[in-house]
């Protein structure tokens, strides 16, 4: 684990306003903190300082602004005034976070996200051609995932292109 329990509710909280649940599920229904965990943990953990420093601010704000002890014990709308206010400023850290919280929404549900295909039923997206059917209308190599393919030989410093 990389971000401990506050730190977990915290951009836990911060993302359930930036995809709030509404008839359809939001961030917290589907499990963007854990894409983000299981980001931070893997292939962007050299944007875990920013999310320790991004929490800080974010309860920092909540003092300041509301008097509240932690940004994620105050109420949506002021939660929300703290992230407009990062948004005006152009917070790095909220950028940062809301692409992640879009791609653990919308992502492949096999990266930590979008539990139950939450994102995907929202835009009626079917899912990838394997395993449930759905098929792609440019064929076999636009409708599988990436990895599907087999990696390329290494070429050598001394092999000719």
């Amino acid at each position: 684990m990389v971000l401990n329990s506050h730190q977990r509710a915290t951009i836990e909280a911060a993302a359930a306003r930036i995809i709030p649940a509404d008839h359809d599920p939001g961030a917290l229904e589907a499990g963007v903190i854990d894409y983000i965990e299981q980001t931070l943990a893997t292939h962007d953990g050299d944007h875990a300082q920013s999310y320790f420093d991004g929490v800080r601010e974010l309860d920092e704000l909540a003092r300041r602004q509301f008097a509240a002890e932690e940004f994620s014990s105050l109420g949506p709308e002021q939660q929300d005034r703290i992230l407009k206010l990062l948004e005006e400023k152009a917070s790095p850290f909220f950028s940062l976070l809301v692409r992640h919280t879009m791609e653990g929404f919308y992502g492949d549900p096999r990266h930590g996200g979008n539990k139950d295909r939450a994102g995907w039923t929202m835009l009626g997206f079917p899912g990838p051609s394997y395993p449930k059917g759905y098929s792609s209308p440019l064929g076999w190599y636009d409708g599988h995932l990436p990895d599907d393919f087999a990696s390329p030989k290494k070429r050598s410093d001394h092999e000719p292109e």
